[in-house]
């Protein structure tokens, strides 16, 4: 299988040239097998009746000067032969391909041609015509030492067209092996511009287009699927947008009917300034995912102290997990790293709060740091309730939670993974999830070392 385009073509190329040529052969032999011939033949018909004429009027002792004299000028071979066999010859030519027998006709009066060739081009050609004297009948025989040119250029300017005419056809035939995959990347690009990301490209070769075809229907599969993460992109932030809107909208109306008491007031009021909260939060969360998105987000690397980072996530962290009376078990040897402090806290604040959130009251929470094969690896592993593996292949999906029924209580965006992985990627590090139902979850974050 040839997997280079050029080279392919290259030989298409040859090969239309070579189908001209073996094509063009036999049909300038059917075209021109007997004519030059003919037309040789007649002119040297015209040239011997001269010869003729000339030699029956030379007295006997000039007969081969003038014959020695014409076969020089006119470039050919001459055999002069009467009923007692050769009696002149002139010429570079020693061989005849006449036979005795094709000798006594022509001293009985016939035209005799002898012809070999491979070509149209004859390779050897001895015309014998019949030479009258006044004493007796000899046998001229007449060898020319070259083809006429006015001939010879006639058949080659044929051939050419020919072989011109046939390569062409052919190649115009063979590249449509090249064209046919072209047009339909074409037409696949017209799809695509139209917002159709449904292509199937059928192609087996593995030259430049069947790599770039296979490329381009990988590309088309890909936007299909980032058109579908738009969409449901448009419609959670939609969803995370309108639900403390409504319940905004609605406690502002409950307050302007009036006739609530001071309590009642109150609580109205915290619900919606905790609804506030919450879209104050997602649309910062939002606006910080579009930053890294589009590569601007100001990445400050120094050197961190992580096992304290984490000591203060913590301490930070603890009116959550306390409420929820969690043991949270520290193994964080002293270790430091080069990296963005202030990102890196968004990390760990966001992976910590998801296990809280998911860890059921009286259960435990192990951070640990570890050092392996040239990175840091930062686990936080918890007792809670865990989730599906499905779920867990989805979980830095943008607006993906676990929790189908998007209970408020968890009072979650699901855009928090989402920015972990970014940050953790912007630091040349990975992020990795283990979790089963009932079994709790680990998330391992893997940043370079030092």
């Amino acid at each position: 299988m040839i997997k280079s385009l050029y080279l392919k073509i290259v030989l298409l190329f040859f090969a239309a040239v070579v189908i001209g040529i073996g094509g063009a052969i036999p049909i300038t032999m059917y075209l021109f097998k007997d004519r030059l011939t003919q037309s040789i033949q007649q002119e040297y018909a015209v040239r011997s009746g001269l010869i003729s004429d000339a030699f029956s009027r030379l007295a006997p002792e000039e007969r081969d000067p003038f014959l020695q004299q014409l076969s020089e000028k006119q470039k050919i071979s001459l055999w002069v032969y009467d009923r007692n066999g050769l009696r002149y010859a002139y010429g570079p030519t020693n061989e005849l391909s006449l036979t005795d027998e094709d000798i006594r006709r022509i001293q009985s009066g016939a035209e005799v041609v002898s012809r070999t060739s491979v070509l149209p081009l004859p390779t050897s050609l001895h015309m014998g015509f019949p030479l009258q004297t006044a004493d007796e009948q000899l046998a001229l025989v007449i060898h020319p030492e070259g083809t006429p040119n006015s001939q010879l250029f006639m058949i080659l300017g044929v051939l050419i067209v020919i072989v011109i005419a046939i390569a062409n056809t052919k190649f115009i035939l063979f590249t449509s092996v090249v064209v046919k995959p072209l047009k339909a990347l074409t037409a696949a690009t017209r799809k695509m511009a139209k917002g159709d990301y449904n292509i199937r490209l059928q192609t087996k070769s593995k030259d430049e287009l069947g790599v770039l075809s296979k490329q381009f229907q990988q590309m088309a599969h890909e936007m299909s699927q980032v058109e579908k993460m738009r969409q449901e992109f448009v419609s959670n932030v939609s969803h995370e947008l309108q639900t403390p809107l409504a319940s905004i909208s609605g406690f502002v109306s409950i307050l302007q009917r009036g006739g609530l008491d001071e309590a009642e007031q109150r609580r109205c009021l915290n619900i919606i300034r905790h609804e506030s909260l919450r879209l104050s939060r997602l649309s910062e969360n939002m606006l910080r995912l579009a930053t890294m998105d589009s590569n601007q987000l100001p990445f400050h690397p120094s050197l961190v102290r992580l096992d304290s980072q984490l000591r203060r996530i913590v301490v930070a962290a603890e009116p959550q997990w306390a409420s929820k009376r969690l043991n949270i078990h520290l193994e964080l040897p002293k270790t430091t790293i080069h990296a963005d402090e202030d990102l890196l806290s968004q990390v760990w604040l966001n992976i910590f709060s998801n296990s809280i959130k998911f860890t059921p009251e009286g259960g435990n929470i192990f951070i640990e740091l570890q050092a392996e094969k040239g990175e840091i690896e930062v686990l936080f592993r918890d007792t809670g309730m865990g989730m599906t593996e499905a779920d867990r292949k989805r979980v830095f999906e943008r607006f993906f939670m676990a929790d189908k029924s998007r209970n408020r209580e968890a009072e979650g965006s699901g855009l928090g993974l989402a920015i972990v992985k970014r940050v953790v990627e912007l630091h040349a590090g990975r992020v990795e999830i283990d979790s089963a139902p009932g079994k709790g979850t680990t998330v391992t974050v893997a940043l370079p070392a030092m």
